[in-house]
């Protein structure tokens, strides 16, 4: 595994600097299906790739991702809903947006814990790809692009993170490139209705571009918005992933981004398997911007430093059992999350983050607080 230096994504509200270069029209229902093609779900008539679904190799494909999700839905999904439900919901504004950097593609987590967020904010090094219609696709490079998809989405379905230098030669693969296939994936098997795709570019002075897929302006940071809602009564949210480097000297040079990200108000951070980079010095100015628009964040051990929250502006709960790092993160051990977790810790009824097995895992969640305010000093009249 090598350090993995991600992302930055975030979300753009309406109204929020938008300069459309180009409208791209798309049809809600067939973004649907074709996300629910992509997952093996199966389609209605007169959908045209319902037919496709009856070929063999398709239904194989719908039976691994069948076998996939039943496996993922029973040890995470369905556990991690009723935890957020239990644990975060009566802490945390629930319908606050969630920033969750060093993620990639990993949209499934982020729609457990925070079901109710409006916008979900993703990023990593990955690109942001595109769904080309599988009906005009030969047979042949339809099976074999289906096969790379199956790769890439068992890996978070499995272990729940990715390794970025993997991840690139298996985005690449296919016809199905990048991170926007996959995160379709994720919101069929959960159930959600997809309305629309869009992509746009994040400039230099911190203004979203809209703009038909791939055909970002130089210098712009490639994004890509995906419209959906959880059914036809809930009102639609958002996930909206932009790739980009977030080490200083990268956001130095791309000033515009914080700012841009800035505007979009407080929000719930999110951080997993993020390679201990908010520990090292050249990580400090998108640290500093996490800790500055969180009104909570919720992390394991590879995210922001414990120290950070022990200033007397947080309240900390703590979930799990922190054991140390892998070896090859030993540098980030802290012995303060040992005593931490060992008085404090409750258990947490799923695994996550690089020590993914049950029992082995740890969350840290911690909720900003309001200064105390002085009491008011009273002085006696004198005589």
């Amino acid at each position: 595994m090598m350090r993995i230096v991600l992302v930055l994504l975030l979300l753009c509200p309406a109204g929020f600097g938008q300069e459309v270069r180009k409208a791209v029209p798309v049809s809600t229902s067939t973004w649907d299906a074709r996300a629910k093609f992509l997952a093996g779900i199966p389609l209605d008539p007169p959908e045209p790739l319902a037919a496709m679904q009856q070929r063999p190799a398709y239904r194989a494909h719908a039976a691994e991702f069948e076998k996939m999700w039943a496996r993922y839905n029973e040890h995470y999904f369905t556990p991690m809903r009723a935890w957020s439900a239990a644990e975060l919901a009566p802490r945390i504004p629930m319908g606050a947006p969630v920033i969750y950097f060093f993620g990639g593609p990993d949209a499934i987590t982020p729609l457990a814990c925070f079901p109710d967020a409006p916008d979900f904010l993703l990023g990593g090094l990955e690109p942001v790809g595109s769904v080309p219609n599988p009906d005009a696709l030969p047979p042949e490079r339809l099976e074999a692009a289906m096969a790379s998809l199956r790769k890439s989405t068992d890996v978070i379905l499995s272990f729940g993170f990715f390794i970025t230098k993997n991840m690139k030669s298996e985005l690449d693969a296919g016809e199905f490139k990048g991170v926007t296939p996959i995160m379709l994936v994720f919101l069929a098997m959960s159930g959600c209705e997809v309305l629309d795709i869009s992509y746009f570019g994040v400039g230099g002075d911190g203004h979203s571009v809209e703009c038909a897929a791939g055909s970002q302006a130089k210098g712009e940071l490639p994004g890509v918005r995906i419209t959906f809602r959880k059914n036809p009564e809930s009102a639609p949210q958002r996930i909206h992933y932009v790739q980009a480097n977030v080490a200083d000297e990268e956001l130095k040079s791309r000033s515009g981004l914080l700012h841009w990200a800035g505007g979009f108000g407080p929000g719930n951070v999110y951080l997993k398997a993020a390679s201990y980079l908010l520990h090292e010095s050249y990580f400090s100015m998108i640290r500093s911007f996490l800790l500055g628009q969180a009104r909570s964040v919720l992390q394991d051990d590879s995210g922001i430093p414990f120290s950070f929250f022990q200033d007397g502006e947080w309240r900390v709960w703590f979930f799990g059992t922190y054991t140390g790092t892998l070896d090859i993160f030993k540098k980030d051990h802290q012995p303060k999350l040992v005593d931490a977790f060992r008085t404090s810790g409750v258990p947490l009824p799923f695994g996550t983050g690089y020590k993914w097995r049950v029992g082995q895992s740890n969350l840290l969640l911690a909720v900003k607080q309001a200064p105390p305010k002085a009491e008011a000093v009273v002085t006696a009249p004198s005589n």
